[in-house]
């Protein structure tokens, strides 16, 4: 009998937002795919969940993934998760759930924590529609070239942004998109979980005048007709 490779949220911050199922997967399947071995032992230990780890990224996924099925087809099961959240969404893993897939290997969502969801959650603003776009590039020009492009969509689109290009990419925001209005998310479930709404330029002298650390959400609203 193959094994089942179920993809499991964990929490993007506070560990009590992990679920009784997750919990229960993670101590019932035979091994672990973690994005960070080190980073998903603080999770696993907390827990007192003692298993065999594998580590994949975006440069090892593929190959890993062959090994993987491997094992699945010999009965074992595994949990894939990722650093923080829900897998698969901006993180490695959907090359290993298609192989799966490829191979005749049964997949099963265990659903949980999503900073994508969380963050629409608490936005105030209408994201019945809304575009995920996720990490953005380096380099100003590009990031600019792409807000310009995402401009004239007719609902909010939501970025994820580290620490060291947050004011940057806020700038950009205010060249590509204009005058919009903004909502700013730090560390959300953390100790310094933070929320910051307003108009581009309000959010980016408030930005400027902040000890910036942490990951962040950006959601840009739609442009307003009324």
């Amino acid at each position: 009998m193959r094994g089942i490779l179920y993809v499991v949220a964990t929490p993007i911050g506070n560990l009590k937002d992990i679920t009784l199922r997750a919990t229960d997967v993670l101590n019932e399947v035979d091994f672990i795919v973690a994005e960070n071995k080190t980073y998903s032992l603080k999770l696993l230990n907390h827990f007192n969940i003692k298993k065999r780890i594998i580590g994949i990224n975006s440069y090892t996924e593929k190959k890993k993934a062959k090994e993987i099925v491997e094992y699945l087809k010999r009965g074992e099961s595994c949990a894939l998760i990722t650093n923080a959240g829900t897998p698969c969404i901006s993180d490695p893993g959907t090359i290993l759930v298609k192989t799966c897939y490829e191979s005749g290997i049964e997949v099963k969502t265990v659903p949980g924590p999503s900073a994508l969801v969380s963050a629409l959650s608490i936005s105030g603003l209408f994201v019945d529609k809304f575009l995920f776009y996720g990490f953005l590039p380096q380099k100003r020009g590009k990031k600019i070239k792409i807000f310009k492009g995402l401009s004239m969509l007719p609902y909010p689109i939501v970025f994820f942004e580290s620490p060291r290009r947050v004011l940057d990419t806020l700038e950009c925001i205010k060249d590509g998109f204009g005058e919009r209005f903004v909502v700013v998310f730090k560390e959300m479930t953390k100790i310094y979980e933070g929320i910051k709404r307003g108009y581009i330029t309000e959010v980016i002298e408030y930005f400027k005048a902040q000890d910036i650390k942490g990951e962040y959400v950006i959601i840009v609203d739609r442009e307003q007709s009324d």
